[in-house]
């Protein structure tokens, strides 16, 4: 029992931390426009590789599907464990996960210190979803918003059109309505605070060695 506390504990702590907000100032931070017109002025493949080369990105991938997964798991465990448990995991299963996903991404949204810009936390906003809201719901959401933000180059446009989609394929596939709500406002809360803060959203990118 011991052990099953202390999993959800650290998945817990995993999913709330802003890791993001604390990135330095020194980063280099580009929203779409300015890495398609790197990409013009130089290669796609010198564009592709600033951004996948970022070690940030896949540690927020990771502990986002990781530490959500981890807190659903330890979940069902606690709920067959525990009789009084059992009565409130039904809701507990995806509100606790959510709802710290959701403090996280504020946290980042007000935390990240960069004068005129705000983060987009694309890698762990996506890889919440993709754990805690049903794949049918997620996956064709978070696609639309990707290709609509690429085709765009606007990384707001990926908030702003996933997150909406979330919440009426929740409502038409009778999906688990209550995640799909959740997780349709964790998608959209970046950009409405870049746009509450007159802020421009951006992703970090690796410096190249010509920069």
């Amino acid at each position: 029992m011991t052990l099953r506390w202390a999993l959800l504990i650290a998945a817990a702590v995993s999913l709330l931390v802003p890791l993001p907000a604390f990135y330095s100032r020194k980063r280099r931070f580009r929203d779409l426009h300015q890495l398609d017109i790197e990409r013009r002025n130089g290669s796609r493949w010198l564009m592709l590789k600033q951004v996948l080369r970022f070690s940030g990105h896949w540690i927020d991938l990771a502990r986002g599907l990781l530490a959500s997964a981890c807190m659903l798991a330890t979940i069902d465990e606690l709920r067959a464990v525990s009789a009084l448990y059992a009565e409130h995991a039904a809701w507990a299963r995806y509100v606790l996960p959510l709802t710290l996903a959701i403090i996280c991404v504020i946290l980042i949204g007000l935390l990240f210190r960069y004068p005129g810009k705000s983060l987009a936390p694309i890698p762990f906003v996506t890889a919440a979803v993709l754990v805690l809201v049903p794949p049918a719901v997620a996956v064709p959401s978070l696609l639309f918003g990707l290709f609509c933000a690429a085709k765009l180059r606007s990384l707001a446009l990926f908030f702003a059109i996933s997150a909406p989609m979330m919440a009426v394929l929740g409502f038409l596939l009778d999906r688990q309505l209550w995640p799909s709500i959740a997780g349709a406002v964790l998608t959209a809360l970046p950009a409405i605070i870049a746009f509450a803060r007159h802020r421009e959203l951006v992703i970090p990118v690796r410096r190249s060695h010509t920069s």
